[in-house]
């Protein structure tokens, strides 16, 4: 990170803005004047600061300051797991914390027959659930929303409220542990796990994708960063086809309906339907490490009976994750310290390469100068020495053979030896 112009004077910061420095700046002069000197507006850098979970002035702040009554500073806080703790102008950023923040603030109640969500809920979860319900239409059975930075699940609108009390509990208990429980930061390298809903895969199957929000959602255990997806699982369902491009479960079917649908109008097929029961994915986010684990939940046990034992397997887990990724980090430091060397030797070797070819056609298109000149002097010599051999002959037969001589030199033209020798370059201006 480069250092900024330092905030006495209206210079501009180059590069990016540490928490530190945001935090010293906001206490320094009004909000407005910051976002003049950034090209922005004064809500704008209030959105960065609460991304950077920077404390700033409230309203009516520095008119106290003036008259001797403004509250003092609060502390910075210190930076958790997690935290976004640089910001660069033009960067995106401001939504994931935001978004929070603002959830938080949220009382809303669910449509009729819903549950409410009561204040106690997880941040990620508050207040989350119309947004679910604002889905692409799709025949899989499961929520496709529209907005992506949700909280990674994935649902039917029947057991929507099911799953996200489910995932409740679990960021509950993990955060109970001490373990922070976010959405991945826009600047992240953070990768999401693929997901398979199916709750008995099957060979040679085609999977449907699944909705993806944009970022993770992360448990910080003693610092690594687990991603987790919680899912309901599909089964596979005997399925009628009954028309208008729809399939209905075969379960569903009254007997009179089974007695009238009939082939070849009607046919029965196996589709991946909503089952009702949850599933947890954790895994790695960090590419290089190949790690995930699946707790999912059957008609005997519910996953709320598993959530102490997967907080304890996360646990567990933390420790031997940080050291394959910390190994893995280092095989990638290496790798590209060794990328970085070979593409030194091989710009080496291309300029070897380069010097030597510019001295083989330095040396032919000099060979060549020097043949184009031995032809041009062989050519006036032999013009020269035919003109004194004509001069002694008698006057009848020299004027005839001047004239062909002059009719010769007109054929060849003129004859410049050094024109190859004008246009030739030497090896280092090739």
């Amino acid at each position: 990170m480069r250092e900024f112009v330092g905030t006495d004077s209206m210079s501009t910061p180059s590069e990016s803005l540490s928490r530190e420095q945001l935090y010293d700046m906001v206490w320094r002069e009004p909000m407005l004047k910051i976002g003049e000197r950034f090209g922005v507006s004064s809500s704008y850098m209030a959105r960065v600061c609460t991304e950077l979970r920077v404390p700033r002035p409230e309203r009516g702040y520095w008119a106290k300051l003036e008259v001797g009554k403004a509250p003092s500073r609060p502390a910075l806080p210190q930076a958790a797991a997690g935290d976004v703790t640089q910001w660069s102008p033009g960067a995106d950023v401001g939504t994931t914390q935001r978004a929070v923040v603002k959830r938080q603030r949220e009382r809303t109640s669910s449509p009729p027959g819903g549950k409410k969500q009561s204040d106690a809920s997880h941040e990620l979860v508050v207040g989350v659930r119309h947004h679910f319900l604002k889905t692409r239409d799709n025949d899989s059975g499961f929520l496709r929303p529209f907005k992506k930075m949700l909280v990674d699940v994935i649902s039917s609108e029947k057991h929507l409220d099911d799953m996200l009390a489910l995932a409740d509990s679990l960021f509950k208990a993990l955060s109970k542990r001490g373990h922070r429980v976010i959405l991945a930061t826009s600047i992240s390298w953070m990768q999401r796990g693929e997901i398979d809903q199916r709750e008995v895969p099957r060979a040679n199957h085609y999977v449907r994708s699944t909705w993806s929000p944009d970022r993770s959602t992360l448990v910080y255990v003693e610092g690594v960063p687990i991603g987790l997806t919680m899912f309901e699982m599909s089964e596979a369902v005997e399925t009628m086809y009954v028309g208008n491009s729809k399939y209905v479960p075969v379960r569903d079917l009254t007997a009179e309906q089974l007695r009238r649908f009939k082939e070849p109008h009607y046919w029965k097929s196996t589709h991946d339907l909503p089952s009702g029961r949850a599933a947890l994915k954790a895994y790695s986010t960090f590419g290089r490490v190949k790690w995930s684990k699946r707790w999912q939940e059957t008609k005997a046990e519910h996953f709320s009976s598993m959530v102490s034992g997967i907080v304890r397997e996360l646990e567990a887990a933390a420790p031997d994750l940080a050291a394959k990724q910390q190994h893995e980090e280092k095989l990638a430091e290496e790798q590209r310290l060794k990328w970085i060397e070979e593409r030194r030797l091989a710009e080496i070797e291309a300029e070897r390469q380069r010097r030597l070819k510019a001295e083989r056609d330095a040396r032919q298109d000099l060979l060549k100068a020097i043949a184009a000149w031995e032809q041009a002097r062989s050519v006036h010599d032999y013009f020269d020495t035919v003109e004194r051999e004509i001069c002694g002959l008698p006057e009848a037969e020299r004027s005839q053979l001047l004239g062909r001589l002059q009719e010769a030199r007109s054929l060849i033209g003129s004859v410049d030896g050094l024109a190859e020798l004008k246009q030739w370059k030497a090896p280092q201006e090739r």
